[in-house]
């Protein structure tokens, strides 16, 4: 691991409550690959830990987690070869499926993950809400997939639970428009199960972890079992095949003239303003055509 990286994922466990802290708030808590293998790394730890009975995962400072670190995804599957040629569809698909893997970790976790939700919460941010089995958000809470603008337009790595949580229009709306929602809006949608005043974050996720960790250790791994079962009936495992296989097809499309290319915009404007053009031309009011320069 990366010098410096592995303090940016913190442990800790207590009265059977397990908690995973994304420690970067100075960069909003974006993720690096590193970071996410810690967060299953502890994620394990728990497992492993017979008196913990919860998992709480949360984000230091105002933020929960604004997804990848965008200094990352421009080379994730390496350079290009001595031929200069991109690299190989297996290579794609190799990183691709051991991604998907991270978040299918904790959607699988044999105990209860409870995300704690307050400020930026979008892209890998967001998968981690979708993949744990609860969800407080504060009202500073502002959920979505943006990302979805960049390229793959409707795709995600858990594109079945979106449908199962929303219902196929809504998850459509949600991964094809790219807008963010606030608190409320994404409890309307059942991506969180609850909405309190900002300040009442962390009390209110203390409240429901204890209540959590009073039940029975083989009543929660047996009631846990039971809803994996339940969701590999309806296709939470083959999402995650088909996830991989979108990622690596969705991030190697081909822009039009006219279209809009997040990536290339971030290496000529930097992030912040590669975002803003990126909002202002999907909401179409950018004041140009689009095109790259």
């Amino acid at each position: 691991m990366a010098e410096g990286l592995r303090e940016r994922i913190l442990y800790g466990a207590r009265d059977g409550v397990a908690t995973i802290t994304i420690d970067r708030p100075e960069k909003k808590n974006a993720l690096t690959f590193e970071m996410l293998d810690e967060i299953v790394r502890y994620v394990d730890a728990a497992e492993r830990d017979d008196d913990v009975r919860v998992i709480v995962l949360r984000g230091n400072g105002d933020d929960f987690c604004v997804g990848h670190d965008l200094d990352q995804v421009p080379g994730m599957y390496g350079g290009t070869d001595k031929d200069n040629r991109r690299p190989a569809q297996r290579t794609r698909l190799s990183f691709d499926r051991r991604h998907a893997e991270q978040f299918r970790r904790i959607l699988f976790s044999e105990k209860p993950v409870l995300a704690l939700v307050r400020g930026n919460c979008m892209g890998a941010g967001m998968y981690l809400v979708e993949a744990a089995d609860l969800a407080i958000a504060d009202e500073t809470a502002r959920l979505g997939h943006p990302e979805q603008r960049m390229n793959l337009c409707g795709a995600s790595y858990l594109l079945t639970i979106d449908i199962l949580t929303m219902g196929p229009k809504r998850a459509r709306e949600m991964l094809l428009l790219g807008d963010m929602m606030d608190a409320r809006e994404a409890k309307d949608f059942g991506l969180v199960n609850r909405v309190v005043a900002d300040g009442e974050l962390d009390a209110a996720g203390e409240a429901w972890a204890e209540r959590i960790a009073r039940l029975p250790r083989d009543g929660i791994a047996v009631g846990k079992a039971a809803m994996h079962a339940a969701l590999d009936s309806l296709g939470a495992n083959s999402q995650f095949v088909q996830g991989y296989m979108a990622h690596t097809i969705g991030t190697n499309v081909r822009f039009e003239e006219g279209e809009f290319n997040f990536l290339r915009r971030r290496r000529d404007k930097g992030v912040s303003g590669a975002a803003a053009e990126r909002d202002s031309f999907h909401a179409g009011d950018d004041g140009n055509d689009g095109k790259d320069d």
